[in-house]
């Protein structure tokens, strides 16, 4: 069960249509996580918001975020706890490329056409650890616990 090389997690994070899952502290302390389109850029991952999404605010109280990004096994998986920032409250940046990339061409570009003037809050979330894995065995540490070696 190998961890992903830098290239092999740059690759993961910014090609196919995975599905980000942010994790949030919301203000009575339950966790929420939502599924989110994301693309990666400049070693951090960008996201568009609404305006009325809950859990930007919770970002505004505690930008301490967990991620987890995943296909099937044995594909990769990826964890990230990382620190988010609001960087635009009225964003219409050129997000069709990823309309484009979660919805296919024609669906994509329509969905981007029809929703373009509606400012988004643009959101960049600094990774400060990475766990990565691929393959469906077992990590190492799981070994010792039955007297196997560690890999």
């Amino acid at each position: 069960m190998p961890a992903l090389t830098k290239p092999e997690i740059e690759k993961f994070l910014s090609t196919g249509a995975n599905i980000l899952k942010l994790a949030t502290l919301s203000p009575d302390g339950y966790p929420c996580v939502v599924p989110l389109w994301f693309w990666y850029e400049n070693n951090k991952l960008m996201l568009g918001a609404r305006r009325q999404n809950e859990w930007l605010q919770h970002i505004e109280a505690n930008s301490k975020v967990g991620i987890c990004i995943d296909t099937p096994p044995p594909g990769p998986r990826v964890l990230i706890r990382g620190t988010a920032s609001i960087l635009d409250r009225s964003w219409i940046g050129d997000w069709e490329p990823h309309a484009i990339r979660y919805s296919g061409q024609k669906a994509g570009h329509a969905y981007y056409e029809k929703t373009k003037s509606i400012p988004r809050v643009l959101v960049a979330i600094e990774p400060e650890k990475i766990l990565s894995w691929t393959g469906s065995d077992w990590h190492p540490k799981y070994n010792e616990d039955f007297g196997r070696p560690a890999d």
